[in-house]
């Protein structure tokens, strides 16, 4: 049996209709009022790929198609003169495992330290979209490498 080719690399732009895909799939996992909006998230991923401080990277596979893929950037959350690497969106879709059981979510997060740490960065925010009732399954997961709770977003709706 063949093994499985698979790699992560820095997202170019002819990669932009697949993470569009992606992230459209990841929006879809959550019920959300408002539609996806495709060229909105087509200008992101571009800035993205053309900000120095920020990263795009993608998993592929042997024809070098992504399936999934990871943007964060640099920046001073805290107002302090120390920065911070965080995470904007993660995702991958491996479904029935037709890329072998490989966690490639942790994966990403590794590739995105290895960045964080090039880039001088004093500490790494892993966003993360989650159903409620889940939090302390992640708080699990998370503290077992090496992740403790920071910051935690509510969200409310707006009256219009």
């Amino acid at each position: 049996m063949m093994g499985i080719t698979t790699k992560i690399r820095t997202a170019v732009t002819q990669d932009i209709p697949h993470i569009l895909g992606l992230a459209e799939m990841e929006y879809n996992l959550f019920e959300h009022k408002q539609p996806f909006n495709a060229e909105l998230c087509e200008q992101y991923v571009y800035t993205i790929l053309n900000d120095s401080n920020a990263l795009g990277i993608v998993l592929v596979d042997h024809k070098e198609i992504p399936f999934g893929y990871l943007s964060g950037a640099v920046d001073y959350i805290d107002l302090s003169t120390e920065p911070a690497a965080i995470t904007h969106h993660w995702f991958v879709n491996n479904p029935k495992s037709m890329y072998g059981t490989k966690n490639y979510g942790l994966e990403l997060l590794a590739a995105f330290e290895g960045w964080a740490k090039l880039k001088n960065c004093q500490s790494i925010r892993i966003g993360i979209r989650m159903e409620p009732g889940r939090r302390r399954a992640y708080d699990r997961t998370f503290n077992t490498i090496g992740y403790e709770a920071n910051q935690v977003f509510y969200c409310k709706e707006i009256d219009k």
